[in-house]
């Protein structure tokens, strides 16, 4: 899948576009997300930057916002299935969300 990751703290030229980073796995609880719409905001800036407090391990695929539609749904998953459409806004900057799946 297509990404863009961080590799370092620093200037907004540290992000990187990874035409071939891996595919997410399913894991039990968890869905995964076809990506359809993705924003870079203020807290992306202050992600890459590594501001007080926004330090997160790296390599990391940045991102907060996304719009997009459930592909494949968990073991133990109840109330979602395929198909569904969903806004996510996970408020933590470890799960990047500018992916194209997620």
């Amino acid at each position: 899948m297509r990404a863009v990751v961080l590799k370092s703290h620093g200037p907004l030229d540290n992000l990187e576009y990874i035409a071939d980073y891996r595919d997410p796995t399913i894991k039990e609880g968890h869905v995964i997300l076809r990506t359809r719409a993705t924003s870079f905001n203020y807290h992306d800036v202050f992600t890459v930057r590594g501001m007080p407090g926004i330090k997160v391990p790296l390599p990391v695929i940045i991102g907060l916002d996304l719009a997009g539609e459930i592909i494949e749904v968990g073991a133990g998953v109840e109330g979602w299935k395929i198909g569904d459409r969903v806004l996510v806004n996970p408020l933590d900057p470890k799960i990047g969300l500018m992916g194209e799946m997620m």
